[in-house]
């Protein structure tokens, strides 16, 4: 059993340090916890971004013989998920057109006349059928027509674009890069696309979803592609998270992959 400090002899008890000592101890460990902080303060922040990402993604011709493989190194966000979320819901949202309205109860025909009498029927007195409270009442606080504003969400333009990088790094897997489409469609054929889409191993006739990225809209391309089911044919001017992650295989043009890696690489 221990003893406590009361019993030791005096000879055994450890020295007290002195509160001159105590302070120049504490004070050193301030001063020391300060320098910390300027050094971190001082150090170069590291990018929001993260760091870049590189793959090899293959590349096929028009007649669908493989031509090699291109590398891809573009941004690829810390939190990558969560951004890329974020930028589908504010995509989906934004999507809304806002027109839905309730009729509010001096909107709904009808209720100009007292149900009841005030009194003397034992119900509770009422002076319109058209009440919120009653079937075929108007509607308390329903949507009213306002339009996007109602449901729109806002992004930052830096985190839009490292969101769209971080899809497009994460579609590397399912994405091949193709020859420019726009020289090869004279005409609008859709059955010219279909055999392209099966020389590149897209199953056409199932539901699996395609995106074909292009520099610049083309007609004949456009009209080509439109007819066919599960076919998503999109400019890098409308191009969004939702269409990236939804389809199973992307095909980018090679134009289009060039101003990719302009506009997203590190």
């Amino acid at each position: 059993r221990e003893r406590t400090r009361a019993s030791w002899p005096l000879a055994a008890l450890p020295p007290r340090p002195s509160p001159s000592r105590m302070r120049s101890v504490l004070l050193a460990a301030l001063f020391a916890g300060a320098e910390a902080l300027a050094g971190a303060a001082r150090a170069p922040a590291l990018a929001r971004g993260g760091a870049p990402a590189m793959a090899a993604v293959p590349v096929a011709k028009f007649d669908g013989a493989a031509a090699g493989e291109e590398a891809v190194e573009l941004r690829v966000a810390k939190a990558g998920a969560y951004l890329v979320h974020r930028k589908v819901v504010a995509e989906q949202a934004n999507m809304r057109l806002g027109t839905a309205k309730a009729k509010t109860r001096m909107e709904v025909r009808g209720g100009g006349r007292k149900p009841y009498q005030q009194k003397g029927t034992g119900r509770a007195r009422r002076g319109s059928s058209r009440s919120p409270l009653l079937v075929g009442g108007g509607v308390s606080f329903g949507p009213r027509g306002v339009g996007k504003a109602r449901y729109a969400l806002k992004m930052n333009k830096k985190e839009k674009r490292l969101a769209i990088s971080t899809a497009l790094m994460s579609a590397v897997g399912k994405m091949t890069v193709v020859e420019d489409l726009d020289t090869h469609f004279a005409a609008p054929k859709t059955k010219d696309m279909k055999a392209f889409l099966e020389r590149v191993d897209v199953d056409t006739d199932g539901r699996q979803s395609t995106l074909i990225l292009t520099k610049d809209r083309h007609e004949n391309t456009y009209l080509s592609a439109r007819n066919i089911p599960y076919l998503t044919l999109s400019t890098l001017d409308n191009i969004n998270a939702r269409d990236i992650l939804k389809a199973k295989k992307v095909l980018v043009a090679s134009s289009a992959l060039a101003e990719i890696k302009d506009r997203y690489s590190a």
